[in-house]
């Protein structure tokens, strides 16, 4: 990346995440990068959870670094709770104990999720994406809670999906899966809101990610024109609001789940 093009990733320099440790799950690319940029952009020490992609998330960890930021790369798979188990303890042990906790990643790779009728789909094909994404949600919850519930403060952000809200012919898996997002960040944030740890979600529709070209080039022009904005959204976009949402400014809302779709659900 050269200095140009990283400065126009870097639009803001505050201070409201000084002092706070981010967890940012699949921050190797994609929203998850753009995620971790801002919120070390904004004072935070960022763990850059990684499971496949170590040379995106060293790359992107250098990049923080020489704005100034501090950061480091943690590999771990968020489906399996021995792996993020270590990845909690090596969390607290660089840079201490979680103060935000971003759900990012889904679980599994693009192509594993097949786009195609319900009535061609496999009870297999719904049951993996399904269990995957719920898995990648809980486990990792279920890690980094406990300890924000002991120290009486932690901001949650899910990544979920507008398809939880509007399905799409041929997303039946993705749109059951997103639902259940939303449905465990409603009942995680009414158990664990006496305790002073806020959980909400972001719900993006399609966004300009690398796995976005697992989806056919007319889907993505028909879901731009679909927008009130007449576009796609980019990983910026959202991790706009996921900073928001893991902020004092954010304060007063948990258990919401904001739909950042650039207007599609007005239609």
């Amino acid at each position: 990346m050269n200095p140009a093009d990283e400065q126009t990733q870097y639009p803001y320099s505050t201070t409201e995440f000084d002092g706070r440790v981010a967890l940012v799950t699949g921050a190797g690319r994609g929203i998850g990068a753009a995620t971790a940029r801002i919120l070390a952009a904004r004072g935070a020490r960022v763990a850059v959870n990684y499971h496949k992609s170590a040379d995106r998330a060293q790359d992107l960890v250098d990049t923080i670094r020489r704005h100034g930021g501090e950061a480091v790369a943690l590999q771990g798979d968020v489906t399996d709770p021995g792996q993020v188990a270590a990845l909690v303890a090596g969390v607290r042990a660089e840079l201490g104990p979680v103060d935000v906790l971003v759900l990012n990643a889904a679980g599994l790779d693009a192509h594993e999720a097949r786009i195609a009728p319900a009535t061609e789909l496999a009870w297999e094909d719904l049951e993996h994406v399904v269990t995957q994404q719920l898995k990648a949600l809980f486990v990792t919850a279920h890690a980094v809670l406990p300890d924000m519930i002991a120290r009486g403060t932690g901001s949650v952000v899910a990544v979920g999906a507008a398809l939880a809200r509007r399905p799409a012919p041929r997303f039946l898996p993705l749109s059951v899966a997103k639902a259940g997002v939303e449905a465990a960040v409603r009942t995680l944030a009414l158990e664990v809101g006496p305790h002073g740890v806020r959980v909400n979600a972001v719900e993006p529709n399609l966004t300009l990610t690398e796995l976005a070209r697992h989806i056919p080039e007319e889907a993505r022009r028909a879901a731009a024109e679909r927008s009130a904005l007449r576009r796609n959204g980019t990983p910026e976009d959202i991790a706009e609001v996921i900073a928001f949402l893991a902020s004092e400014r954010a304060a007063y809302l948990t258990g919401s789940c904001l739909v950042a779709d650039g207007g599609t659900s007005l239609a």
